[in-house]
């Protein structure tokens, strides 16, 4: 027990020696990791150093195996912190690294089967960590209370003492971390951090080559995989039914704010992480059912405590904005029919210029986060309009609220209804040969409507045919033109059309032409009022799969939005 205990103060010790010492050295080197102070895996190489001082393993092969490539994968990871070198660059020295160093320090026969199983499960660990570092502190919760976890498990019994050391000098240096960013400030571990860190979690399972340890570890993989997927889920859900944003008819009032204080976040998911982590324990040790009860009571009490403080009951009545704000694009708070008397008003004023209007979706957004050219054009648009549920459930989400969403499909169909009463000329363009055509048919058959020009949308861009499409619409001068081209096609093609039309408007109306046509079938009208059509048409078209994992990429920026901005 003495030697448990001093291993545990040098290993603290050596810790903090080593990060002040990597300060020094890195101070003046310029990290483009964001905010903090740069720690780098200085604090677990050097807790890793003074943890095996008093259990006597230092000079011992396997450890010094263990200790160099921890301190090799440290420096590449440094590598990628500072000199941003690639991953692909990066990845085979790290497999050479680990199977070399696991190899030497894992207990003899060791098979080819059970080397790759190793180098499996610490590339999976390391990844899960990486993943994990999106929200700053989770990697240092996930470390500290998987590690205290197996420090409990390691005093039931006699175990590897290298296990055991490398475990300490986990717990201590992700402890220590841990406690500095609750002080409010940012130790940037990066990946050097992260690789040192993986390495060391996989090896302490491993070396030991415990069944139990390797049940602890798949906490790693599934916590990082499954529980923020759960969360956000939950999230997403509660705020889109609990102001009854599947509802078209609902008055527009909220019932509820949400909050979403990164604290808070923070701690609720160590509290979760660590009652999983003791599950795993009472199940190991056969605890009685008192065990159970009382883990059981703690995470009630902190699910309680996270929906209360996430879910309040709104007080605000201030009146809606005309536009809000979402990711660096302005919105128009409005609905289908005021969409349509502004663009009545808007023909009713001769050379007037193109009016281009944006039917959003989630993916249109993260394009122009990610394109400047692209978010020039939207903000350039006279209107940007809700199309898909996620903006509405975002602008809910951030406490700038919409009055409901401007579905593409039915705004088209309204807009024909006007145009057979005003006299407005409509122009479609967009969708395979043969779609356009079947969609104004469809649309003439409940209204009569002036088509000026119908056109396929099988052309390339900046083509001699895309040219001539451009001076048939010149010539053809329609007062609505319905773009289907996709997002981001159709956009480009507006905003070259301002240079031929000084009279009109063009709506980018996406897919809108194959579900009027009847080509595509519409979502069932339940799917329609959930806000997801979009998986609908993932089922019809599978194709679409690597672009609606852009969804996962909005989620999380209106979310690290609303940490970021406690007011939102």
């Amino acid at each position: 027990m003495t030697d448990q205990i001093l291993s545990i103060l040098l290993s603290v010790v050596f810790a903090l020696i080593f990060w002040a010492a990597g300060t020094l050295l890195t101070r003046s080197q310029p990290f483009a990791l964001g905010r903090g102070r740069y720690a780098g895996a200085f604090p677990f190489l050097g807790a890793i150093l003074g943890a095996s001082l008093p259990e006597k393993v230092f000079n011992s092969p396997p450890f010094m195996a263990f200790a160099g490539a921890a301190f090799a994968l440290a420096i590449l990871g440094y590598l990628r912190d500072r000199y941003r070198v690639s991953y692909n660059t990066l990845l085979p020295w790290c497999i050479i690294i680990i199977v070399a160093g696991m190899f030497s320090a894992l207990s003899a026969p060791v098979s080819i089967f059970r080397i790759f199983a190793v180098l499996v499960w610490v590339l999976l660990i390391t990844l899960c960590l990486k993943i994990s570092a999106l929200v700053y502190e989770m990697p240092f919760i996930l470390l500290a209370t998987t590690s205290l976890s197996q420090f409990i498990f390691f005093s039931t019994g006699t175990h590897s003492i290298i296990a055991t050391t490398i475990n300490t000098a986990l717990l201590t240096a992700s402890i220590i971390l841990l406690l500095f960013s609750a002080t409010g400030n940012r130790a940037l571990t990066g990946s050097s951090g992260i690789f040192a860190a993986g390495l060391m979690l996989a090896a302490v399972s491993q070396i030991e080559g415990s069944g139990n340890l390797l049940f602890f570890g798949l906490f790693i993989p599934s916590m990082v995989i499954l529980f923020p997927f759960a969360l956000i889920s939950t999230l997403i859900i509660a705020s889109y039914f609990g102001n009854r944003l599947h509802r078209p008819e609902r008055s527009g009032e909220r019932q509820w704010s949400w909050s979403l204080q990164r604290e808070k976040t923070v701690v609720f998911s160590g509290i979760i992480f660590l009652c999983l982590n003791f599950f795993g324990l009472l199940v190991l040790v056969d605890s009685p059912a008192f065990g159970y009860f009382a883990l059981f009571l703690l995470l009630l009490s902190s699910l309680a405590g996270f929906v209360t403080t996430f879910a309040r009951r709104n007080i605000s009545r201030s009146p809606a904005p005309l536009k809000i704000e979402m990711l660096g694009i302005f919105i128009d708070a409005v609905i289908p029919t005021q969409v349509i008397d502004t663009i009545a008003n808007y023909l009713n004023r001769k050379n007037s210029g193109l009016m281009h209007i944006v039917t959003a979706v989630s993916l249109a957004l993260v394009r122009a986060g990610e394109e400047d050219r692209f978010k020039s054009v939207m903000c350039r648009a006279e209107m940007v309009v809700p199309d898909g549920a996620g903006i509405v459930w975002a602008s809910d989400f951030l406490g700038t609220p919409l009055p409901g969403r401007v579905p593409g499909v039915a705004l088209v169909s309204q807009i024909c209804e006007h145009a057979s009463r005003n006299g407005w000329k409509l122009f479609f363009l967009g969708g395979k040969p043969g779609i356009a055509e079947q969609a104004a048919q469809t649309l003439s058959q409940n209204c009569k409507i002036d088509i000026c020009g119908i056109e396929h949308g099988y052309f390339s861009s900046d083509s001699p045919e895309e040219e001539a499409i451009l001076k048939k619409l010149a010539s053809a001068r329609p007062d609505i033109i319905f773009v289907a081209l996709g997002v981001p096609r159709q956009e480009w093609f507006i905003a070259k059309l301002r240079g031929y039309i000084d009279h009109g408007v063009a709506i980018g109306v996406g897919g809108s032409f194959d579900v009027i046509s009847q080509t595509l079938p519409r979502a069932p009208v339940w799917m329609q009022q959930c806000g997801i059509e979009w998986l609908f048409r993932l089922w019809l078209e599978p194709s679409r799969f690597m672009r609606m994992m852009k969804i996962p990429v909005f989620v999380l920026q209106v979310l690290r939005h609303k940490w970021n901005n406690p007011e939102a």
